[in-house]
């Protein structure tokens, strides 16, 4: 057998090797077995191979988010030796009149928080954006408008108003064509914590921007003034202080609770079941997997393992549907469903791809997308997606057929991939919505306008035919291929004949026309002949 730690040695010779082993090899079955084994080995150390490049992928991404936040906490440690250098110069100029105590303080304050901007506003300018109101105490801090640019080229992509809120970054576009209060679309709504805002250095090519980045997506922004830009980049960062602040307090809160042992009397506001229900969830909050989940499902989804990442989902979902509602609960919930959000935009992109993709990945691969759709409750647009996608591999399909040879040939060419392409549709159908019976009434129409371009196709090849047995034999053809469907439960012999009934007509009325004039023309003929 092949001895593995020669194949590791630095002194390893190829030649010497095969020299050796052809020496000790006394037939060509020996050296065969050495060549199989040899291959096996080789199997074996790509397999080895591909899951330490698997394994190394996942430290990769987090060792890349670790580089966002470093660069995030350097650009803090710079502004804060900024702010020290301002202030120490500031104690060098200062005059000897006291300012009144608790007015810087309640500047910050007032800067941070701007209540004349609401969340109320924000829903009466921004479209689509109702759901940030499911967290409770939302409340707008800051907003302008910016222009989101390349990352890469620096070239503007579009202008942008986004909104400071005081536990996310929310960015809206322009409607170019907007009517009433309406003026911005929902775009993105970025957690705060789990975000770094970097300052971008003034170059030739860009000035008064910051790049916002946020695992796995890094977005940049370019404000109007450095002024501006250094107030959204001060408002970001307090605003994360404050957010992780109040989520420290209420963890601290929370793991205060008395015991049952602790509480007694008649006098206790709570009962002693309501207080170990309280203490209960708290610590079932706390669970290390579900605090970890929305940085899991970031690496899932940017792994492309879309089932892992269904899973911590449901699994998630599940979990907190024991829980009673409280602020910590919404606050998780709407992390992981932000997360399904994104998980569903990866999958219609995968639904929309194009057909030649199609084509490449299979029926399996729409199927998958499919398939998890449905379980994120979106069966109606997993619907939608997967006939059209099933729309563009069929069309594709035809485009392949070349116009060749009599009219009967190409029927029989055309009637066999169209009605193949719709019997794998049917089967692709009731494989992916087996269990949704509200899609059929989808897929039914969907077929009926398939088989009318198809009818629209023979209907223009029988114009250009000649005689009524090439059209009866076209029509016989396309009759038997749709004959097939009806072992999958799709009968649509009626619907076909229906639609080829004017054609038919139109073909049996320009026959007697031409019969009825040529006897004519032989009557007059004969006519003039014998008379």
């Amino acid at each position: 057998m092949v001895e593995e730690e020669k194949f590791g040695s630095e002194d390893f010779d190829p030649d010497e090797f095969a020299t050796q082993l052809a020496a000790r090899s006394d037939s060509d079955v020996q050296l065969q077995k050495q060549r199989r084994a040899i291959q096996m080995l080789s199997e074996d150390t790509a397999q080895s191979l591909k899951r330490n490049v698997y394994k190394n992928y996942a430290q990769f991404i987090e060792t890349s988010r670790e580089i966002s936040y470093l660069e995030a906490e350097m650009y803090q440690l710079s502004h804060l030796l900024t702010e020290q250098q301002s202030i120490v110069s500031a104690f060098h100029s200062v005059s000897l009149t006291e300012q009144e105590p608790g007015l810087e303080e309640q500047a910050e304050v007032d800067d941070l928080v701007d209540d004349s901007k609401n969340i109320t506003s924000v829903l009466e300018t921004v479209e689509g954006c109702s759901h940030i109101t499911e967290v409770p105490n939302r409340t707008c801090i800051h907003s302008s408008h910016l222009v989101e640019l390349d990352p890469i080229s620096f070239v503007a992509v579009q202008m942008v108003r986004a909104y400071l809120l005081n536990d996310s970054l929310l960015i809206a576009s322009y409607i170019k064509h907007r009517r009433g209060p309406v003026k911005y679309k929902f775009q993105a709504l970025l957690e705060l914590d789990s975000l770094a805002v970097v300052n971008v250095k003034d170059s030739d090519d860009v000035q008064n921007a910051f790049k916002v980045l946020m695992f796995p997506d890094s977005y940049m922004f370019q404000a109007e003034t450095t002024v501006e830009r250094s107030q959204w980049l001060e408002l970001i960062e307090k605003t994360k202080q404050k957010l992780k602040a109040q989520r420290d307090a209420r963890k601290k809160s929370l793991a205060s609770i008395p015991s049952s042992t602790e509480v007694a009397g008649p006098t206790k506001r709570k009962s002693m079941a309501a207080i170990e229900a309280e203490k209960h969830q708290a610590e079932m909050l706390q669970a290390d997997w579900l605090k970890d989940a929305p940085d899991d499902l970031d690496v899932f989804i940017a792994q492309r393992d879309f089932e892992n990442a269904m899973e911590l989902i449901e699994k998630t979902k599940s979990y907190l549907s024991g829980l009673s509602e409280n602020h910590a609960v919404r606050d998780v919930r709407s992390r992981i469903d932000h997360r399904a959000k994104q998980l569903a935009e990866v999958l219609i992109m995968e639904l929309r791809g194009s057909p030649v993709g199609s084509l490449r990945g299979g029926p399996r691969a729409a199927r998958r997308a499919v398939g998890l759709l449905i379980r994120l409750g979106r069966s109606a647009q997993a619907c939608d997606l997967f006939l059209k996608n099933r729309n563009k591999v069929m069309v594709h399909s035809l485009q392949l057929l070349k116009i060749e040879g009599s009219v009967v040939l190409f029927i029989t060419k055309l009637a066999s991939v169209f009605f193949s392409g719709l019997l794998e549709s049917v089967n692709e159908f009731q494989r992916a919505f087996k269990d949704d019976v509200n899609s059929s009434s989808a897929f039914v129409v969907w077929a009926e306008e398939q088989l009318l371009g198809f009818v629209g196709q023979l209907t223009r090849q029988l114009a250009n035919s000649k005689g009524l047995s090439t059209v009866a034999e076209c029509v016989d053809i396309a009759k038997q291929h749709c004959a097939k469907l009806c072992d999958v439960g799709m009968d649509f012999g009626y619907t076909l004949h229906k639609m080829l009934l004017e054609s038919i007509a139109e073909c049996l009325n320009e026959s007697r026309d031409q019969l009825v004039e040529a006897n004519r023309h032989r009557a007059t003929v004969f006519l003039t002949t014998f008379i």
